[in-house]
């Protein structure tokens, strides 16, 4: 009886340390992860804001989806749960009056707060290859309107968004941007379109725009189904193949896509016809350089 008692002592011993030791090494490991401070990449000389960018601002910010996640006034809003993470987007028109134009350069392109912090829910993978120029423009726009509205609140890191973290269901933006797959380079002549398809359709496509099936996106390589008029109709209206509304397109076309000028939706559809009929030994090449950047930021990361 002696020693059933002293194994009931030992289990509850046991339990009551788990109890205590387990919650402790969840908030320490994700914390640190959580404080991680990243290198700064350097920027180039910002472009002018000239007054006449502002229209290419207002116009990026509806393409590439500001105005979806932070709110139709920009002042932020809760946003769809990141793994288990609850969040807030930031209040875009605060962050411009208060960030220098490196700081917000750097927020958007990749992932890092002004601290050397990683962001968190910001899609900067998106936005990587925005041009100078257009993240001038974006910021002239914000900054004509001016700041308005309350900040918003960080993160809630409770428990189970820290265990979230640690599993790997939720990953730092500037991780994120920086492990992001590149789309298909087909030379000069599709650079336009290559680059709208970054801005514009890598959210639901993934960066290297081969879908992503845990959102039932498709590789965009289904341009093949499409004429040109018939992709017009898909960007401007939501109709896909056979007439039938697509129900994420009609929204995005409704929300985002509708202010595509009729030359920029050429240059996409010309960039993902050409990538949907690349030649195998080019799509090798892309991917094995692709493997090799991977390789070599993670050796630089050890």
């Amino acid at each position: 009886m002696h020693s059933v008692l002293k194994s009931l002592a030992a289990i509850a011993a046991t339990i009551v340390a788990c109890a205590i030791v387990i919650p402790v090494y969840i908030y320490v490991a994700s914390e640190a992860v959580i404080a991680r401070r990243y290198p700064l990449p350097v920027i180039g000389e910002p472009a002018v804001l000239l007054p006449d960018k502002a229209a290419r601002g207002k116009h990026l910010a509806r393409l590439a989806g500001c105005t979806d996640c932070h709110g139709g006034d920009l002042e932020g809003r809760p946003a769809s749960v990141v793994g288990a993470l609850p969040l807030w987007s930031s209040n875009l028109r605060l962050a411009a009056a208060k960030m220098s134009d490196g700081e917000f350069e750097r927020a958007l392109r990749h992932g890092i707060a002004p601290d050397a912090t990683s962001l968190w829910g910001m899609p900067s993978q998106d936005y990587t290859y925005m041009s100078e120029t257009d993240v001038a423009a974006l910021l002239a726009w914000l900054r004509r309107l001016g700041p308005a509205g309350a900040a918003r609140p960080g993160p809630a890191w409770n428990r189970r968004a820290r265990l979230a973290l640690l599993e790997g269901r939720i990953v730092p933006s500037a991780l994120q941007s920086r492990d992001a797959p590149s789309s298909l380079d087909i030379g000069p002549r599709y650079d336009g379109g290559r680059y709208l398809a970054r801005v514009a359709c890598s959210e639901c496509h993934g960066t290297d725009l081969d879908g992503v099936p845990a959102q039932r996106s498709p590789d965009l390589d289904v341009i093949s189904l499409y004429s040109r008029p018939a992709f017009f109709d898909l960007l401007r209206r939501g109709i896909g193949v056979h007439g039938r509304h697509v129900p994420a397109m009609r929204r995005l076309a409704a929300i985002r896509f509708h202010v595509l000028a009729d030359y920029e939706i050429m240059a996409l559809y010309d960039y993902l016809d050409a990538r949907a009929h690349a030649p195998p030994e080019l799509i090798a090449r892309a991917k094995a350089n692709e493997a090799r950047r991977k390789a070599e930021a993670a050796d630089n990361e050890d």
